[in-house]
């Protein structure tokens, strides 16, 4: 959905977090974004947000669990995607009184000569197993 900033490293070469107000920024950037499409530009950190609703919070869960299983479908097939957070929040609206689910996730999507050969985890583990790995 928004692109935060282009990929930074430290003096080590690992991929470093963008800064808060990068995140507000391109946070509020999408706020104002009509398409609902992760974005994948090459060297670059991106956030994304996907929300679901649904009658029950069983339904709810379902739902987000599908939105996410397509997103990690598709992002793990393009060359240097790297997870590098993901927060959950889940309410009710009062208008109606369903569930809503909402994910945030930055990740980035690092050039050729930066991707990393070996991931020491999955970038959606706990969710194939129907456990949620989320951080808050």
């Amino acid at each position: 959905m928004a692109v935060v900033n282009t990929c930074a490293y430290d003096a080590r070469g690992r991929l470093m977090r963008p800064s808060d107000s990068e995140i507000r920024r391109a946070r509020f950037a999408g706020d104002f974004d009509t398409g609902e499409r992760p974005t994948f530009d090459r060297g670059s950190v991106h956030f994304f947000i996907m929300s679901t609703s649904g009658r029950t919070a069983e339904q709810a869960h379902e739902r987000a669990h599908e939105m996410l299983a397509r997103f990690f479908e598709r992002a793990e097939s393009v060359t240097g995607y790297r997870k590098l957070e993901m927060r959950r929040r889940q309410g009710v609206m009062p208008c109606n009184r369903n569930v809503s689910i909402t994910y945030e996730i930055l990740y980035a999507v690092e050039d050729g000569h930066r991707v990393r050969t070996h991931s020491p985890e999955s970038p959606n583990a706990g969710y194939r197993r129907g456990r949620s790995a989320v951080a808050f």
